[in-house]
Parts: structure tokens; sequence; C-alpha cells
């Protein structure tokens, strides 16, 4: 069963989502390429799904967004340390197969080598994925060949047809 929705319609619904929801996509970044006259598609938050970039691969990773750089683990005090409050939402993600296929990899890593990893354990309970499909195979891709072109592990599915 599917459902088409126009741009709009996305968009409400996508407004609808927020609520409950961060939402990720692969997005283009003007001018923050590796040069400074360079663009590069990066995971970022959306408002519209006319930001979602369809037609290049990103540059990075989609882990960038359940594996953050930083994260502030403890609050010390003289005497006691405290966790901080967690991000009420959950996290909404527009990949392709391959990235899902990556980050079950960094799940491996994170939940089934030795003992769960707590913190990352927490954001990826909240990780709801929408597969974008692709129409053709990206330069330098080798998702075939790595048969992670397709998978059945996501949440919801994006069709541009």
């Amino acid at each position: 069963m599917g459902i088409k929705l126009n741009v709009e319609k996305f968009d409400n619904y996508i407004k609808e989502l927020k609520k409950d929801y961060k939402i990720y996509a692969p997005v283009l970044m003007e001018g923050k390429g590796t040069f400074s006259d360079t663009d590069t598609v990066r995971y970022a938050e959306i408002d519209s799904i006319k930001e979602v970039v369809f037609d290049k691969k990103s540059n990075f990773s989609a882990k960038e967004v359940v594996l953050p750089i930083t994260q502030t683990l403890f609050y010390f005090t003289e005497d006691a340390y405290i966790e901080p409050k967690q991000e009420e939402k959950g996290v909404l993600i527009f990949l392709r197969s391959c990235d899902i296929h990556g980050l079950k990899r960094v799940d491996e890593i994170y939940l089934r080598n030795g003992a769960e990893d707590p913190y990352y354990k927490a954001l990826r309970e909240k990780v709801k994925f929408v597969l974008m499909g692709c129409e053709n195979s990206f330069e330098n891709c080798f998702c075939v060949s790595m048969e992670s072109n397709t998978t059945d592990e996501y949440d919801i599915c994006q069709n541009a047809r």
C-alpha cells in the first residue's frame, strides 16, 4: 500500500512529524565544501521535502546524526555528578540502503561487540529510517558489488515515481 503526496502535503506531514521528531536528510550546503567555492551534501535537519537532495550522493555518512562528534555524558560538582536530560524527540532520517547497511555496522560495534554502550543505545532506540531509493548508481558507488543496494530495515519508504 502506498500514499502519494504532493510537495505541499508532504511539507504539512513533515510539520506534524516535527512535533515528535527531529527530521534529517541529505541537504546541499552551498560554499561549505572542501574549498570555499565548493558545495557539499551532508545530513542536516529539514523543514521541507524541497531541501532533500535526491540526485547526489552525500559526502558524509548518516552516522553523524546518530553518533554525535561530541556529547555531554555528565555534569560534575564537588560532591556529585548528574547526567544531562535526554532529548525527548525521536529522530527520523532520510537515507539510502547503503547508509542503513553502514549504520548496521556501527550498531554491531556499539551494541553487540562486548557490553552495550548505553549512550549509543539510548540515541539509537529513538531513530527511524525513511528509505530513499536510487534511480541510478552514483559515480564511485559500490553498493551493488557489496550487496548493500537493498534492505528491508526501514520504517518508511520514499519512491519518487
